[in-house]
């Protein structure tokens, strides 16, 4: 029988895009990021799938209150900043 490894599911591949978006939110700081930016730096085309795949990332990091994103500008939250220093055990 041969191994054959199944393609990541879209959940998965979903996940690993709002880590790298996270990521960069995070890095970035204190420059605010417009979406359009995050999309320039992390996506690896300009093709629709690309786009969407970044856009649909900052839509969920937003519905779980890790980033906050008005006017077309995305910031990670004061929430997900401190997890993040927790995380690393940078707590003040």
């Amino acid at each position: 029988m041969h191994d054959q490894r199944k393609p990541p599911s879209t959940d998965v591949e979903d996940a690993g895009d709002m880590r790298s978006v996270f990521a960069h939110l995070i890095w970035a700081q204190p420059t605010a990021l417009r979406e359009s930016d995050l999309i320039l730096e992390l996506a690896e085309s300009e093709e629709f799938g690309e786009r969407d795949r970044i856009e649909r990332a900052v839509r969920e990091l937003v519905k779980a209150g890790l980033a906050f994103r008005c006017a077309g500008v995305v910031l990670p939250t004061r929430a997900a900043l401190r997890a993040y220093d927790l995380l690393l055990g940078r707590a003040r």
